[in-house]
């Protein structure tokens, strides 16, 4: 602050009537609307914030960047969710309500102010027509005639220092506070880049590790089939020679079944890189679908679930392959239940198998890819396995409807349950 000396005859003492002025006639607005729109309040967070960091260059502040992260385009469905999970919505409603605080002191300051000006320059008015007593406080008072109705003019100047510096508090208060709530915190950003270099990097890994699974699957089981096919024909060339038709009909069979396996072991590579009812008719239709080859038995409970993004509904898909892999390989759980449901817009899937529990996310990097593919399309995933079990995996993720390619249920899309 100023001495007194340089703070009166600055600009500051108007800067700062002008910066009170606003906040009290922003919380003479904000009140009544905030009463009825509570349920809004986050929101209504991050529009006063906006204003806020605008209104504090009336003090000769600079305007402070926004603490969100940039929201694209074709995001913007997911707006909202993104908007709550940040840790600037709720600093900028924590602003809003501090805000309403220090307006309100605004608002009765300036209300003062007036009425003690308004009273310093009415007793002299009266006083300058005829003989006034004032009462100042018990029996004390004072006498103001015609010859001494100036008296009380004196005390203007000093009642104009005292508010001078009253409102430079008050907005120095309320613009600290703003700023300190509505800035960007590097240590988040920083966190934001932390956690995208690190979902890239897994993602980078997953997808390595997918395509050496799938040359694997190509190389120990369609190739192996389609060689044995190969040598197979190559038999029959010669059996048909000269053989007898019971001969000729058996290595006809067995070419058969040898390019059966064939079939069937592509049709299990392809599966186990993205299923196509998947795509076609959603997760609880792929879900039903994967139950009926389970060798886990799994019971699904959908209570409304909607569709989602294509990458949501791989991450669902694969988090509960993932959860009966889990089951068949660490647990003795009869069977896998699994519960879709969908609230205050996110999906919710639930995984539930009631074995021994003590699941240990250290060992193992199937929850961890997992957990890190959630972090990026902005989902969770909690793990809740104490000794003894249940073992309880829920993944929550934006429920963005994708009704771009809608179907209609077709039979056999539910072979099981």
């Amino acid at each position: 602050m100023l001495p007194p000396w340089r703070f009166l005859p600055s600009r500051w003492p108007w800067l700062a009537l002008t910066y009170t002025a606003t906040s009290a006639i922003l919380t003479l607005i904000l009140i009544p609307v905030l009463v009825f729109t509570i349920f809004f309040l986050p929101l209504w967070g991050i529009f006063v914030a906006a204003i806020e960091r605008r209104r504090l260059r009336i003090l000769g502040l600079p305007t402070p960047s926004s603490g969100h992260v940039y929201v694209p385009r074709d995001e913007r469905r997911n707006w909202l969710n993104i908007r709550l999970m940040e840790p600037a919505t709720w600093r900028e409603t924590a602003s809003l309500l501090t805000g309403l605080v220090l307006g309100s002191l605004a608002v009765i300051a300036l209300f003062a102010q007036v009425m003690s000006i308004a009273v310093l320059i009415a007793i002299p008015v009266m006083a300058a027509r005829s003989t006034t007593d004032i009462t100042l406080f018990g029996d004390t008072k004072i006498v103001l005639g015609p010859e001494t109705w100036w008296y009380p003019l004196l005390l203007v100047p000093v009642a104009l220092f005292v508010f001078a510096y009253l409102n430079a508090m008050l907005s120095a208060a309320q613009g600290s506070c703003t700023r300190w709530l509505t800035a960007p915190r590097f240590a988040e950003m920083d966190q934001r880049v932390e956690q995208l270099t690190r979902s890239r990097a897994t993602i980078v890994t997953a997808h390595e590790n997918e395509r050496q699974r799938i040359e694997r699957d190509l190389h120990d089981g369609v190739q192996q089939e389609l060689v044995g096919i190969a040598a197979r024909l190559g038999i029959l060339e010669l059996e048909l020679r000269g053989c007898t038709d019971e001969a000729k009909k058996h290595a006809l069979r067995a070419a058969q079944d040898q390019t059966e396996r064939a079939l069937t072991s592509l049709r299990e590579t392809v599966r186990g890189i993205h299923p196509a009812v998947l795509s076609d008719y959603g997760l609880p239709a792929a879900l039903e679908e994967l139950a009926g080859r389970s060798t886990v038995p799994l019971h699904i409970d959908d209570l409304g679930f909607p569709r989602l993004d294509p990458a949501a509904e791989a991450a669902g898909y694969f988090f509960i392959t993932e959860a009966l892999t889990n089951t068949a390989k660490h647990t003795t759980a009869p069977r896998l239940n699994v519960t879709l449901t969908t609230n205050d817009g996110h999906a919710r899937i639930e995984a539930r198998d009631d074995g021994h529990g003590g699941v240990d996310t250290s060992h193992g990097s199937g929850l961890r890819g997992l957990a890190e593919r959630a972090d990026t399309l902005d989902g969770e995933l909690h793990i809740s396995s104490p000794p003894g079990g249940p073992t309880i995996l829920t993944l929550t993720l934006p429920a963005a409807t994708h009704l771009s390619n809608p179907t209609t249920e077709v039979p056999g899309a539910y072979p099981s349950r």
